[in-house]
């Protein structure tokens, strides 16, 4: 396992996203989510493979109980990196006070959960129709707060859109960032903002490396709106014919070789399916000439193809 010196973290290059531990989730995901056994027999998987991060969050089911529950018993991980999130909606942060509440009970709901005093990461999940602007009226002095009281150690922000980061760049609380990012989304190094985040030395946890699942879908199974991405994924397809690799390798090394990612979030309903994903970080780089075709044909996609957030199934 290869990690990360961020903060005085040692962050690996993997981190275990929990939302399909305590919730449906996931286009591809037929079978729903495993049970506590499972789950727990997954989370014990992933750390035995050297993964020290779990990803979760309040709005994610159970998952934070279950994580809970389970460092709970196994005091050998006790000193997992744990990152979580909470929310706020618009109306109450019109309302300083209403949103600094809102956010202790939250942190305090999440460290009962999880079983902790302090949550080592905690990222405020930004609503996907949120204005930045009210967010930055807030936001920084409750996060603050929540730091100098500690309730939380590092703070950073999880957006929905890239091109929301550089506004959060300059907030000295703000430590880093979770950001998509993958084949068909690349604005966040179009745009400039992961190189910036590197050189700011900002931590930054990458999601959606696989589009939650859409690359693995077959074209033909598309539907609705999202029939329009056949045509990619059948390039996508194609190009990794090209490159003698699966779309998870594909998919993979685009995002573990890029410079600035700090960890990569991955979700999994089983045991296999970790081990696939830190197997994926011994797969060999893209061949040049298949990396300048990924930037030639999906440099600009569809807003509706790559935000699962506005999927309409």
């Amino acid at each position: 396992m290869e990690y990360s010196k961020v903060n005085g973290y040692t962050i690996s290059k993997l981190s275990l996203g929990t939302v399909a531990l305590g919730l449906d989730y996931g286009i591809s995901n037929a079978e729903g989510r495993p049970s506590r056994e499972k789950s727990f027999s997954i989370l014990s998987t992933a750390l035995s493979m050297g993964i020290n991060t779990i990803d979760t969050a309040r709005n994610y089911g159970d998952a934070e109980l279950l994580v809970g529950s389970f460092l709970d018993q196994d005091k050998d991980h006790s000193a997992t990196n744990l990152v979580t999130k909470f929310e706020i909606d618009s109306e109450t942060l019109l309302n300083k006070n209403k949103a600094r509440e809102h956010a202790y009970n939250s942190i305090r709901s999440s460290c009962s959960n999880l079983k902790i005093k302090q949550v080592p990461v905690c990222l405020f999940h930004k609503g996907k129709d949120q204005p930045v602007d009210l967010v930055l009226e807030v936001l920084p002095s409750i996060l603050q707060d929540l730091k100098d009281d500690g309730l939380i150690d590092l703070a950073g922000v999880s957006v929905y859109y890239p091109d929301e980061v550089e506004r959060f760049l300059d907030v000295p609380i703000v430590a880093g960032m979770q950001v998509p990012l993958n084949i068909f989304d690349q604005r966040l190094i179009s745009n400039g903002m992961l190189q910036r985040l590197d050189l700011e030395k900002k931590f930054v946890f990458v999601r959606s490396v696989f589009l939650q699942g859409l690359f693995f879908m077959q074209p033909s199974a598309l539907q609705g709106r999202l029939s329009d991405a056949r045509p990619y994924l059948e390039a996508l397809h194609d190009l990794a014919v090209r490159a003698g690799m699966s779309i998870a390798e594909l998919a993979f090394s685009y995002v573990k070789d890029l410079k600035g990612v700090t960890s990569i979030v991955f979700g999994a309903t089983t045991e296999q399916q970790v081990i696939e994903n830190v197997n994926l970080l011994n797969s060999k780089s893209i061949p040049l000439n298949v990396k300048q075709a990924i930037e030639d044909l999906f440099k600009i996609m569809p807003e509706h193809i790559i935000t699962p957030g506005v999927w309409k199934l």
